[in-house]
C-alpha cells in the first residue's frame, strides 16, 4: 500500500474499531511501520481516535514507538490537542518526556499550537516543564533553537493562555535559548525568554515602586 501503510493503518485512520480487532485477532502486525516509521498507533493518535488507541494498546502495541524523526504517538496527539487520546496514552504508561530528533517533548508540541488542556494533562502527569530542546547534528529543525523550552515555544508563537499555564506551573521564565546565526557554527549568542514573555504582557521585569 502507499507509503508502506497496512490494512491496520487504514483501519486506525478511519476509526474502524471492529476491523482493528479482527485484524489483530488474525495476527496483523500491531507495530507495522510505514516508510516514515508511523505505526497504526501513531495514526490513531494523530486523529484522536480514542477507541482505536485503546484497542491497539490492549493488544500490546508499542506506546512509545518512534517515527524516523523520533515522534511518538504522544508527541503527535499533543500537537493536535486530542486530550482524551493524551490521557489514554499517559494512563498506558507512555513516556511523557520522550524526545524527538530535535529534543522536543510532547509538552513542546502541545505548546507549539497553544493547546492549553493538553499542556495541563501533561503537566499533571509530571512532564518536565523546563525540558530544553537539543538540536543534534543532522537532526531536523522542528520548533527552532537549541535550548528552547515549552514556555519559549509558547511565547514564540504568541499563545498567551499556554504561557500562563506554564508560568503557573512554575516554568522557568528566565530560560534562554542559544541560536546559530546563519545556521552555521556553534551556539554563539543567547536569546532571553523574559523579553518575549514581557511583550505578551504576562510578566513585568521592572521593580515595583
Amino acid at each position: 500500500m502507499q507509503n508502506g501503510a497496512t490494512p491496520l493503518h487504514s483501519a486506525a485512520q478511519n476509526r474502524h474499531v471492529e476491523v482493528i480487532a479482527a485484524l489483530l485477532q488474525a495476527g496483523a502486525n500491531k507495530d507495522a511501520a510505514k516508510e516514515n516509521g508511523a505505526t497504526p498507533l501513531h495514526i490513531a493518535a494523530q486523529n484522536g481516535h480514542v477507541e482505536a488507541i485503546a484497542a491497539l494498546l490492549q493488544a500490546g502495541a508499542n506506546k512509545d514507538a518512534a517515527t524516523k524523526n523520533g515522534w511518538t504517538p504522544l508527541h503527535i496527539t499533543a500537537q493536535n490537542g486530542h486530550v482524551e487520546a493524551i490521557v489514554a496514552l499517559l494512563q498506558a504508561g507512555a513516556n511523557k518526556d520522550a524526545a524527538e530528533e530535535t529534543g522536543a517533548t510532547p509538552l513542546h508540541t502541545a505548546a507549539w499550537n497553544g493547546h492549553v488542556e493538553a499542556i495541563a494533562e501533561l503537566l499533571q502527569a509530571g512532564a518536565n516543564k523546563d525540558a530544553a530542546k537539543e538540536v543534534r547534528p543532522g537532526g531536523g529543525s522542528w520548533g527552532g533553537a537549541t535550548g528552547a523550552t515549552p514556555l519559549y515555544i509558547a511565547a514564540q508563537n504568541g499563545h498567551v493562555e499556554a504561557i500562563a499555564a506554564l508560568l503557573q506551573a512554575g516554568a522557568n521564565k528566565d530560560a534562554a535559548t542559544k541560536v546559530r546565526p546563519g545556521g552555521g557554527g556553534g551556539d554563539v549568542s543567547t536569546v532571553v525568554l523574559p523579553v518575549v514573555v514581557w511583550q505578551q504582557g504576562l510578566w513585568d521585569p521592572r521593580p515595583m515602586h
